[in-house]
């Protein structure tokens, strides 16, 4: 039975690596605590505490900007945001724990439980904010201030953004099989999310012992065995890795030497080797003893991590506000709970999406700047760290389907090549219209004299491929009916027209076993959007009227040419404008625009 589908807030802590692994749930919402400027910092500690005192479970997102306003040396210098506020906490009532075998029927459970459209879920996008120059200059000008003598290491980050497409649990559960690590997160508050697959303990407290366990160092995975071993000993021996996890060790004993009494701060393991699915990381382990410091107390000393700022670390953070040009958010902050017993345990919020009801994605990725680093090598460091949620969409390609004729060759070839540049342009894929010139003549070249198909396929690289087949006649009869799913007119499957489509197959090849020529989606407002392989036009009084996109439809080639050449008009439709239309058509590139019958009739769930 599902149990997350149901709630409009709740909290998911995995461990991933652990054998067997290990999960427990947060629900039952009972309050939510949030700091949006400094002057109420003290307050919100106090009602963090009385909450766990009283025997509710906190879970705790703290912004990177959060450190400016607990450091008084740094008031006045934090970018505050908006969307992201300095802490929040949100306190729940319920906890339920699962481990081993039962987390996969866990979460194939709660798949189940989401809409059929939504159970599919991955990124169409996601690419740097900054280029690789501007990268440069900020790393180039950091270098200068350690050539200067103003500090030693610098964490230099940057954004990410994109679109998902599918539900954000779906998404979550795909990327936790990508990437299994100790602090894996899920968070709902309402429709945004926290999607985090972060590898990095923050602090953790148990009884009057905190133990920290800073990540630095960072190797990509080898292509097999022999390589991923080699890299393993480069990365244990390489001087600049070690000296930048060592600097931050120290940073950080420092730090515990705050809270606890001398000679209460140990350093457990130094450099020890661990390996993720798409990097070899170098992580220390610091614990500090007899600490009895209040929460507000300890973060005061500890955060942020010494890690994700560098050293030392006012001046790293002071550094960084200058070169970052916007806030990090809960980026490079913590991310956990606390248990009413006071324990806790904060995870360095690194490789964590998040999202937004309109399906935009934000992820940041950064790396430490010492005085021997390479700007260039430092920008590829960082993009690698992006790799676990970018491969989502390596496979993903961008579709145009075309007809083709003997006399007159592609007879909308100009709305295809406009409409795959512009997707293209929008998805950061590399597109060259003259390779599409050059394929497409070479596709075309010796086919038989009568009309075909001709399937475009654009892939990440920008390679270009065809694929050309007759065009079968088609049936004189021609019906349409309904889906019995609604779709999300956010999902950005809808704008473009790629692989990613394996929903809309599955409903039209049902819909032909059926003897339908294509089946009618609507949104979750209930809006007409489209065919699973047409656009959908409703005639009233000789005049054509179609759904705009932003009901939820990709915009079609044949539909762009009927609009420009003012056959047809926008506007929003529904159910009962198909019933009480004079015709119903539908249309695309390869078959034009066609009357059909409506059938009001509903295509029985996928």
């Amino acid at each position: 039975m599902a149990v997350l589908a149901q709630q409009s807030c709740f909290a998911v802590f995995e461990d991933t690596l652990a054998t067997p692994r290990q999960l427990f749930v947060l629900h039952g919402l009972r309050e939510v605590i949030e700091l949006s400027t400094p002057e109420s910092l003290s307050n919100a500690f106090d009602r963090i505490e009385a909450a766990r005192l009283s025997g509710l479970w906190v879970v705790v997102a703290a912004s990177y900007e959060l450190g400016y306003a607990l450091e008084p040396k740094l008031h006045g210098e934090e970018k505050l945001s908006a969307a992201s506020p300095l802490l929040k906490a949100w306190l729940f009532s319920e906890r339920f724990c699962l481990e081993g075998e039962a987390l996969a029927s866990f979460w194939s459970g709660e798949i189940l439980a989401l809409p059929a459209w939504q159970r599919e879920a991955g990124l169409l996008s996601l690419q740097p904010s900054w280029t690789e120059d501007a990268h440069a200059a900020a790393a180039q000008r950091i270098l200068h201030a350690i050539k200067e003598g103003e500090c030693y290491q610098v964490n230099l980050t940057m954004p990410l953004t994109g679109e998902h497409y599918g539900h954000p649990l779906a998404l979550y559960v795909r990327l936790r099989e990508q990437q299994a690590v100790s602090y894996s997160t899920l968070i709902r508050d309402g429709d945004s999310w926290i999607l985090s697959l972060s590898p990095e303990l923050f602090v953790e407290r148990i009884g009057h012992t905190l133990t920290c366990r800073p990540m630095k160092g960072t190797s990509a995975r080898g292509e097999d065995a022999n390589e991923d071993e080699a890299r393993a000993r480069d990365l244990l021996a390489s001087e600049k890795n070690r000296a930048e996890n060592l600097m931050i060790v120290d940073l950080i004993r420092n730090d515990l030497g705050k809270l606890a009494p001398a000679g209460a701060v140990k350093t457990l393991k130094l450099f020890q080797l661990e390996r993720y699915e798409t990097l070899l990381q170098l992580t220390s382990t610091v614990q500090a003893s007899q600490v009895t410091a209040t929460l507000q107390d300890i973060l005061a000393a500890l955060f942020p991590c010494g890690s994700i700022t560098g050293a030392p670390k006012i001046r790293a953070m002071q550094l960084i506000a200058e070169e970052e040009p916007s806030p990090r958010g809960l980026y490079c902050g913590a991310l956990g709970w606390m248990a009413p017993s006071g324990d806790f345990r904060l995870s360095v919020p690194i490789r964590t999406l998040l999202t937004a009801p309109d399906h935009r994605i934000r992820l940041n990725v950064g790396s430490g700047i010492v005085a021997d680093s390479s700007p260039r090598a430092e920008y590829h460091e960082s993009l690698l760290k992006a790799q676990f949620a970018r491969r989502l969409s390596e496979d993903i390609q961008l579709i145009e389907t075309m007809r083709w004729e003997p006399e007159t060759g592609v007879p909308l070839h100009g709305l295809h090549l406009a409409r795959l540049e512009q997707s293209a342009h929008a998805l950061g894929i590399p597109f060259q219209p003259a390779d599409f010139a050059q394929v497409l003549e070479k596709a075309t070249a010796k086919l038989p004299p009568h009309a075909h198909r001709i399937r475009v396929l654009l892939n990440q690289r920008g390679e270009v491929s065809m694929l050309a087949a007759p065009l079968e006649p088609l049936a004189t009869d021609l019906r349409v009916c309904i889906s019995a799913h609604a779709l999300d007119a956010a999902d950005p499957r809808l704008r473009y027209k790629t692989t990613a489509r394996a929903f809309y197959d599955r409903a039209l090849a049902d819909a032909i076993t059926q003897g339908y020529f294509d089946v009618l989606h609507f949104n979750t407002q209930g809006e007409l959007c489209e065919g699973a392989r047409s656009n959908v036009f409703v005639e009233y009084d000789g005049v054509l009227w179609t759904p705009p996109c932003r009901s939820g439809l990709l915009p079609g080639v044949m539909r762009q040419h009927l609009l420009d050449s003012g056959r047809a008009q926008e506007t929003v439709l529904h159910k009962e404008d198909l019933l009480r239309a004079d015709s119903v058509w539908v249309s695309n590139a390869l078959r034009g625009l066609l009357a059909v019958r409506f059938a009001d009739s509903t295509l029985p769930s996928n």
